[in-house]
């Protein structure tokens, strides 16, 4: 009986760590493998307490599906505009059409 709860308490340890690794990395890909982490170790919690199907759900949405989204929103924000006219930017120094 001792087991189940020092396993507890473990996992509830180190997802509270990886929670506290998502908000204080400043590399989001990182902060997002954390939340993954948090995420794994939710359904090991999950099955730990006897809760095997909610488990599965959080398996799938939790450590894959989050982060995977996550992942390619900021691989889509992150991609270089080959026109930079499009965006209406000016570089630094140079003034906007139709300035002086």
């Amino acid at each position: 009986m001792t087991v189940f709860w020092l396993l507890d308490y473990l996992a509830l340890a180190i997802i509270v760590a990886c929670a506290l690794m998502v908000v204080w990395m400043r590399n989001l890909n990182g902060a997002v493998m954390a939340l993954s982490g948090v995420g794994t170790l939710l359904s090991v919690l999950f099955v730990v307490l006897g809760a095997p199907d909610d488990a599965h759900s959080e398996v799938v949405v939790g450590a894959i599906a989050l982060p995977a989204l996550y992942l390619i929103a900021i691989g889509k924000a992150r991609t270089d505009v080959v026109d930079r006219g499009e965006l209406r930017e000016r570089e630094e120094g140079k003034p906007r059409d139709g300035e002086e």
